[in-house]
């Protein structure tokens, strides 16, 4: 992976990007940094701020017409906005005992010539002085200044001059009208006269981006040029890297970039915030410390926050999208020390659901590039295949000995979905019951290949997906009826020529019997895969309506329930943390349409019911264990294909299914978490006992091993009898045993 291909998906991404604030300042200055210092009275580190972006604080705090302010996004809720004049001049004031900073840079031999000791003039030799150049400021007035000398505040202009020039050598000849001579012996000249008549003859030649002139060396810029005050000392900063770019390379091209670029600084969302009115000096002048510190906190720090605030992933690392698409890149490669794996969790803690798409102002998906890298994991052999092994498994199974395809041609067909046919099997057989009856639908049993997707796995997501393709065509290319909002985004994407609804909108338009829900009122929980999908949800909510049950519509429509994404083993503490959270966002129960997210409330003892259970009653209440769930989907198979072939579906015996196991309650809950089937724990102990390879205690309880490519499992259990065993413990983890070998 290219660095270029990480930050594609994250490249206009806005967080990164300057205030609005800021943007409108010719100075550039960091305001949220200086105001957020100022909120804590922290004067000095402020004053720090103001100079690193102004030559003279106390000038432009007097006179720029801060068009800042015109950007204050205080704006959106009606306020005033900052008073940004009075708070550097406070600055200022309190900061009046700091010396500006000053650096140890090896002098240089070359001369710059500065003509005019205005503001902008001076504004070019402090900065090119700092980098300790020879600068020399002519002027023919008897002192600096230019046309401030006339104006009231001078005194505390000329303070704030010598003030910032403290540190700095500098050869002011004051009384000397420079000519051509004179400059002769300089390396580079600035004029800045600000007389449009003291030009030199080069004003036609000026070139405003470079502030060059048709003579070498020679630059220009303020008032001669027609530059408003504040530009002409804010252009310190660009002409200085100018010349010195000139006495460097003989060139002055090589700018830094940045300085040119536009800036728009959007107006970002504020949720929460609320109104806080202008503060106004109880004397009438000036803020005093406390009033400095409350006007400045009245600054809210403009940053887009879109993606953090809307998703756990993004607020729990707190990465911007430009360090995460770094990181992700980083990771990329192979080996130490290019290889950082700082991002690997991460990339595997994402549910790919796709909300910080919608929540993002530029529609950013940061799922889409935790998926392509995921993907490119895959392809490098650098995923971590404990993580997705009992998913991709069990896609296997469902595209082999669970899958099955009803014969002949047909007008529409009924994809159920893997997890509704091992959650839900009587709702599912009852839903195909009446598709029969009804549209006599055709039925494919199998998965849409979301495991695949999620692992990054696309060749199998390829095959599982050509394996449906087939199925579909050969039935004649007929209307899909998706009972899964997970499985109905998949196919819309993978088969997009196939036309598609879902089982809830046949179910209301074909007004199928309802029977009543066991709740007078409760909220929706829509999946997000069916975030963006109004009429799935208008159906799920007319169904609910018929069941005689009140829906309240939950604010934020669409987030996942944990379950996506498969981030559970990657990100245990963040897979619950988000599960919490959703089981939260109302204290009425769920009615939800996704058996993901009914098996996640279930988990976190949030009251919640599946909408088809008002419609095909029958089945238990508790989610079924992972056997069970392999179990039910090859019932549903077996009774679809003898009802429609009238011939019996015989599952594939393994050696250890003769076993009887009984697994204790700690055992099951630890099994059902770590993703351990009972056919693992089977053969587990079933190869143990075959080879007399197990450990022992003194109690008699053995340890069995099973090493497999993945994972290696481990079972604790006891004899109870003739191929019977008690399983009191089983965890697995992605380490080998290397028998024999020293370490």
């Amino acid at each position: 992976m290219e660095l270029q291909e990480s930050m594609a998906f994250v490249k206009d991404c806005i967080r990164e990007e300057p205030a609005s604030c800021e943007c409108a300042c010719p100075f550039r200055l960091d305001i949220r940094s200086f105001l957020k210092k100022m909120s804590r009275g922290r004067w000095p580190a402020a004053y720090r701020d103001l100079c690193a972006a102004i030559p003279f604080p106390a000038v432009t705090a007097a006179l720029c017409p801060h068009p800042c302010e015109a950007r204050c996004q205080r704006s959106v809720l009606e306020d005033a906005p900052l008073s940004m004049s009075a708070l550097e001049r406070a600055c200022v004031s309190f900061a009046a005992s700091e010396r500006p900073q000053d650096f140890p840079v090896q002098a240089k031999p070359q001369r710059v010539a500065v003509v005019g000791a205005g503001p902008a003039g001076l504004a070019c030799a402090l900065v090119i002085a700092r980098k300790k150049y020879q600068v020399t400021v002519f002027d023919r007035a008897e002192g600096w200044g230019g046309h401030l000398r006339t104006h009231p505040e001078f005194e505390l202009f000329e303070q704030d001059f010598q003030k910032q020039f403290a540190a700095q050598s500098v050869d002011f000849r004051f009384g000397t009208a420079a000519d051509e001579a004179t400059l002769a012996d300089f390396d580079a000249v600035y004029i800045v006269t600000g007389d449009p008549a003291a030009d030199f003859g080069l004003r036609e030649s000026w070139d405003p981006a470079l502030l060059t002139t048709s003579r070498p060396g020679w630059f220009m810029g303020g008032g001669v040029c027609g530059m408003p005050l504040m530009e002409s000392m804010a252009a310190a900063r660009r002409l200085s890297q100018l010349i010195e770019a000139y006495l460097q390379t003989g060139r002055a091209s090589m700018v830094v970039e940045s300085e040119l670029q536009r800036c728009d600084g959007h107006f970002v969302a504020h949720p929460g915030e609320t109104s806080k009115p202008l503060v106004v000096p109880a004397d009438g002048v000036a803020y005093n410390k406390d009033e400095a510190k409350a006007e400045a906190d009245r600054c809210m720090q403009c940053i887009c926050e879109g993606c953090m605030r809307g998703c756990e992933l993004m607020e729990h690392y707190r990465k911007s999208p430009m360090k995460l698409a770094a990181d992700i890149c980083g990771d990329s490669h192979t080996a130490p020390p290019f290889s950082n794996c700082v991002a690997t969790r991460q990339t595997y803690s994402c549910n790919l659901c796709g909300r910080c798409g919608d929540i993002c102002p530029e529609h950013i998906s940061m799922g889409e590039l935790f998926r392509f890298s995921r993907e490119d994991r895959w392809q490098r052999d650098k995923w971590i295949p404990g993580l997705y092994d009992y998913w991709l498994r069990t896609l296997d199974f469902n595209g082999g000995e669970g899958f099955y395809a009803s014969k002949g041609q047909c007008k529409q067909v009924f994809f159920p979905g893997c997890q509704l046919i091992a959650s839900k099997p009587e709702q599912t057989l009852g839903a195909w019951r009446f598709l029969r009856e009804r549209l006599d639908a055709g039925v494919i049993l199998g998965c849409c290949g979301a495991p695949a997707v999620w692992a990054g796995d696309q060749d199998r997501q390829k095959a599982n997906l050509e394996k449906l393709r087939g199925a579909w065509e050969a039935m004649g290319r007929p209307e899909i009826i998706a009972a899964c909002a997970t499985c109905a985004d998949q196919l819309r994407r993978q088969l997009p020529e196939a036309p598609l609804r879902t089982i809830y909108e046949v179910l209301d338009q074909e007004n199928a019997p309802v029977t009543a829900l066991p709740y007078d009122e409760a909220a929706i929980f829509d999946p997000c895969a069916a975030r963006q999908d109004d009429l799935l949800h208008r159906s799920v909510l007319s169904l609910t309506e018929k069941a005689g049950c009140r829906p309240e519509e939950l604010e934020d429509r669409g987030n996942c329930c944990g379950y996506g994404g498969h981030i559970r083993l990657a990100n245990p503490e963040l897979y619950h943390q988000i599960t919490e959270h959703r089981a939260g966002k109302s204290e009425k129960p769920y009615v939800v349409y996704c058996a993901n997210c009914l098996e996640v409330f279930r988990a976190q003892g949030k009251p919640a019911v599946h909408v088809l259970d008002a419609l095909f009653p029958g089945g238990g209440a508790e989610t079924p264990t992972l056997e069970q769930k392999r179990k039910n989907t090859l019932a549903v198979k077996g009774e679809i294909m003898e009802a429609l072939e009238q011939r019996r579906f015989v599952p594939t015996a393994a050696p250890w299914d003769g076993l009887a196991l009984e697994i204790s309650d700690d055992a099951r809950a630890n099994m059902e978490e770590k993703l351990i089937t009972d056919s693992d724990v089977a053969e587990a102990v079933f190869a143990a006992e075959q080879a007399g390879d197990y450990f022992t205690d003194e109690t008699g309880l053995r340890t069995a091993c099973l090493e497999r490519k993945v994972l290696t499992y481990w079972v604790d259990y006891r004899v109870s009898g003739p191929e019977a065993y008690t399983v009191e413990n089983a965890y697995c983890h992605r380490m080998h045993i290397g028998e024999g070998e020293s370490t």
